[in-house]
């Protein structure tokens, strides 16, 4: 009777091997699985965002944000200070596996109420986690340059580090 309980286990567990396998297989990755999608989302330094994500099977994918909220900028060479403004940014995105990626940020403001504009180009290492069906967050980290048209035009580094919290349409 033993012997037969053992065979029983025995041969479920290797059902259910072969299955976890297959399963494994054939899953898409998340990149894949969560496809094109609309979101809004609220970011540091204080922004309310509106996007569009459009992905490639390859594990590229692009972004295309608009919003309003704080900017950070710099008037004289390495002296950042805040201010509000609209921001438009186009973001490339490669995902190195289901949560992780590189991106190149592209993006211009113009801010108020002097209304000089400010562009940068920071590449940027991000994270994004999705809570449920509809709620991510992101984390990304980066540096680059930007140029403040304001004072005769400045170029200055751009440090970049950002948490956002969003809901997926």
């Amino acid at each position: 009777m033993k012997k037969f309980i053992f065979c029983i286990v025995a041969l479920f567990m290797v059902a259910y091997s072969a299955e976890a396998q297959e399963s494994k297989s054939t899953a898409k990755p998340r990149y894949e699985q969560v496809g094109s999608h609309h979101s809004f989302s609220v970011s540091t330094p204080y922004r309310l965002e509106y996007s569009y994500e459009h992905v490639w099977k390859s594990g590229m994918s692009l972004i295309g944000r608009i919003g309003a909220g704080s900017e950070v900028y710099s008037p004289y060479k390495n002296d950042y200070k805040f201010t509000n403004g609209f921001r438009l940014t186009i973001e490339p995105r490669y995902y190195l596996n289901n949560e992780d990626f590189f991106a190149l940020k592209a993006c211009g403001a113009i801010l108020i109420p002097n209304t000089p504009y400010d562009v940068s180009l920071v590449p940027v290492y991000g994270i994004k986690r999705e809570f449920t069906k509809h709620w991510f967050c992101e984390f990304t980290v980066g540096g680059g340059v930007g140029y403040y048209s304001g004072n005769k035009g400045v170029f200055y580094f751009e440090p970049h580090l950002q948490f956002r919290l969003g809901f997926k349409l």
